[in-house]
């Protein structure tokens, strides 16, 4: 594990770094400054905002040997950060608290591990998925709102491309909604085996195909609708090559950021324009249109 304090103008910096490694888990243990008193008081005028405090992350790899690769990459791109290599005892603890997922709505559909199944009657889409190193199990913020955005669109005979597929939630979504052909891509052989033995305890049609790739260097042919769950270090470092995926006329759904970034991946992707815009737990998701 590496534990990291990061300072909020390295914050994209360090994140796209990472996605080059694949973390298992990043849990942000930042505090969250409160006023004298800890309570706001709505009688009084609004506390000025603190001034930015660090945030410290643990970031959680399978195998030492990527751990001590992604804090010498970090290392190279900002020096003076600090950074702690630490090894944990295996434990399982991964899959201990994965046991604790139970099956949430999102948009059309409900996500399920196979413990938690909706009765066969309920009113969605039902996707099950076994939860695992593959991150979008349905249960962040980010995921539930590309579902919900995605539960609006029009899908049907459409191509979607889903960047950092992950589980494969979003993509096998796109296939039950009718997409003519679905392709989702990762650079982690890791998540590309979890989706597709998540896609195995559905019925899926045959429109949907997962392939190990990084569409920075292998871009593969465009789609009309591009689905990047990413970070926003990494959309903001690779709108172009983002945006040169998406057909003309076609639409985007972006997430994986927080709302103090929404401004500048949106800028970032212009002339793309905002279509609609979700936020959850400060995570926001955009539906972009050319």
């Amino acid at each position: 594990m590496l534990r990291a304090t990061v300072v909020d103008d390295s914050e994209d910096l360090v994140s796209a770094v990472l996605a080059d490694f694949s973390p298992v888990a990043i849990h942000d243990l930042a505090e969250r400054p409160l006023p004298p008193g800890g309570l706001w008081d709505p009688t009084y005028p609004p506390i000025p905002d603190p001034p930015p405090a660090p945030l410290h992350w643990n970031v959680c790899f399978n195998e030492a040997g990527e751990r001590d690769r992604a804090a010498d990459a970090i290392h190279d791109a900002l020096p003076l950060l600090t950074i702690e290599r630490v090894d944990l005892p295996d434990e399982d603890w991964a899959a201990r608290s994965q046991q604790s997922l139970t099956a949430v709505r999102a948009g059309s559909f409900i996500i399920a591990p196979p413990w938690d199944l909706p009765p066969e009657d309920v009113d969605a889409t039902v996707i099950v998925i076994e939860p695992s190193m593959g991150f979008g199990t349905g249960h962040h913020a980010t995921t539930r709102m590309c579902l919900r955005l995605l539960s609006d669109l029009d899908v049907v005979d459409m191509t979607v491309l889903d960047l950092g597929t992950g589980s494969g939630v979003l993509s096998m979504a796109a296939a039950l909604m009718g997409a003519r052909s679905v392709v989702g891509i990762d650079v982690d052989q890791d998540a590309i085996d979890s989706a597709e033995a998540s896609a195995n305890l559905n019925t899926l049609p045959d429109s949907i195909t997962f392939q190990v790739s990084d569409f920075r260097h292998q871009p593969p042919p465009p789609a009309d609708i591009v689905l990047a769950n990413l970070t926003g270090g990494m959309l903001t470092s690779s709108a172009a090559s983002i945006a040169a995926l998406v057909r003309p006329h076609g639409q985007m759904i972006l997430s994986g950021f927080d709302h103090t970034q929404a401004d500048r991946v949106l800028a970032a992707f212009a002339p793309f324009t905002e279509r609609q815009r979700l936020s959850e737990d400060n995570w926001v998701a955009l539906l972009l249109h050319q």
